[in-house]
């Protein structure tokens, strides 16, 4: 439930300032005894770092956002009850609560960690390399910015975090806020130091900043591939050739997760919501997709239908009462190991790369390499990060990838597109990152994704775009008007964002 997972969000947002008040209040004798002049005793920014990747994993990959946005925006799940969302009625509540948590925790977090490090850098040296803690919560940011504009469209950028300077942030267009990030990625890449790994509070890899570097390159080849099509295609081009040439992920190794734990409230937050509700079960249009291809991924995706035996999509877009009349044990349900208490939430993956740098050959970006190379290699690290016992062996993999329907050459000499080809699987390896699914769809245009069964509750086909907070609208008015004007449409589902140009 949203309420438990808000609960576990401020137990810990309590931890974090119970031991900094702690270590602040102490008696004054104590301090002058114990006192480590690197490390400052208002704030922690080990403290902020982690509660910054925490809380914006939970907030992008729960039951709410992603599960009732992304997973089925993407086409991924289905629901089985409460169905209005898989029919695009995306409750305007949910939207107002998370752009608060995303703007007001996640980003403000990480705002401060850049502001602190900015006005008193000798403070807080204590906690990892000036340089290396603002490049850190630059590319944080830089990811989470991306996921939101890439929702909304124009979204408060540049006086965004800025508090009594901003208190109504003008919206950026999407075009500067793109610019913006690329700017951001370039400024965090070339000052990380990578002789320095001493950042503290580093959930996803340690405070080893050659890895950050990686992830930076990867996220800004993404950023790049995003706007590639628009007015701003050689800035593109140039920031995808810089990315490939300082170094994007090479293999799962670099990877960026969240790690979660075993236990309440460290636990996936799709673990904590099935610990008491099941509204989700395996989408038709993904599990078809799936069965036609013999793919094996289905079994780490999904669970086999208890009465049968048999991989079953529930319909997608199905009205309340007809999603009630199935039967769950009729229906394949969420796999284990999705439903896992440490299943890891994925920032970013080298699958994911694997498939940009494929487009980047078809593109004609220099040191791609090969498209068909790298599509192999996307399927190949797809498989083996979901297969986590090693069932399958490699001539699994190459017999998978062999397929008139999945080889690479044989598709493109059949009549279908790159961006068909590539992006079919690329949307299948991209299962659980339901926004990202549902943006390469808009991206791409490769098909597969299906109107809801019973029809649309809200625009008339699959969302282009998610329509503003409630509250942008009435306690920013004026700004959230000049968004509409920047958007270029009206505030609905079907206005296309900036780098949607097909």
């Amino acid at each position: 439930m949203k309420i438990t997972l808000l609960n576990n969000y401020i137990k810990f947002g309590f931890f974090c300032f119970f031991v900094t008040a702690t270590f602040s209040s102490c008696d004054k004798r104590f301090e002058d005894l114990n006192t480590n002049p690197n490390e400052p005793s208002s704030t922690f920014t080990s403290f902020l770092l982690s509660n910054a990747q925490k809380s914006m994993m939970d907030y992008t990959w729960d039951e709410w956002f992603n599960g009732r946005r992304g997973n089925q925006l993407a086409q991924y799940w289905s629901s089985n009850q409460y169905s209005n969302e898989s029919r695009y009625s995306l409750r305007p509540t949910i939207t107002n609560s998370y752009w608060s948590l995303f703007y007001a925790n996640s980003l403000q977090d990480l705002q401060e960690i850049i502001r602190l490090n900015t006005d008193s850098p000798d403070d807080y040296v204590g906690f990892g390399k000036t340089a290396n803690q603002i490049g850190i919560a630059k590319v944080l940011q830089t990811w989470l910015y991306q996921n939101m504009t890439d929702c909304w469209g124009p979204i408060p950028y540049s006086q965004a975090l800025q508090g009594a300077d901003y208190p109504n942030p003008k919206f950026d267009s999407q075009k500067d806020v793109y610019l913006g990030m690329i700017s951001a990625l370039n400024d965090a890449i070339n000052n990380f130091d990578e002789t320095d790994n001493s950042v503290q509070g580093d959930l996803i890899y340690g405070g080893d900043i050659s890895m950050w570097k990686k992830f930076a390159n990867s996220l800004k080849l993404r950023v790049a591939l995003r706007m590639i099509e628009t007015s701003e295609s050689a800035a593109a081009t140039t920031a995808a050739t810089e990315a490939i040439a300082s170094g994007v992920f090479t293999s799962n190794a670099d990877n960026a997760v969240f790690s979660y734990l075993g236990g309440t409230p460290n636990n996936n937050p799709i673990n904590e919501d099935y610990q008491t509700r099941n509204d989700f079960a395996a989408s038709n249009i993904m599990v078809d997709v799936l069965d036609s291809l013999n793919d094996p991924r289905v079994g780490f995706y999904y669970a086999p239908a208890a009465n049968s035996g048999n991989y079953v999509g529930e319909v997608y877009g199905l009205n309340e009462a007809n999603a009630a009349l199935t039967l769950n044990g009729d229906v394949s349900q969420r796999g284990s190991q999705v439903l896992s208490a440490t299943a890891p939430g994925v920032y970013l993956d080298y699958a994911q790369v694997e498939f940009m740098l494929a487009e980047c050959a078809e593109r004609g970006i220099s040191g791609a390499g090969s498209a068909g190379t790298h599509y192999s290699n996307g399927i190949t690290a797809s498989m083996n990060f979901w297969d986590e016992n090693a069932t399958l062996t490699t001539t699994d993999i190459s017999n998978y990838i062999a397929q008139a329907n999945v080889d690479y050459t044989t598709l493109i000499n059949g009549g279908e597109t790159w961006k068909q080809v590539i992006g079919k699987q690329k949307w299948i390896a991209l299962y659980m990152q339901g926004i990202q699914g549902w943006t390469e769809y808009r991206r791409l245009d490769f098909g597969i994704l299906q109107l809801p069964a019973d029809g649309t509750l809200m625009g008339s086909g699959i969302p282009t775009r998610m329509i503003y907070p409630e509250d942008e609208q009435t306690l920013n008015a004026t700004e959230y008007t000049n968004a509409l004007s920047t958007l270029g449409g009206a505030d609905d589902q079907d206005t296309k964002l900036w780098w949607d140009v097909n």
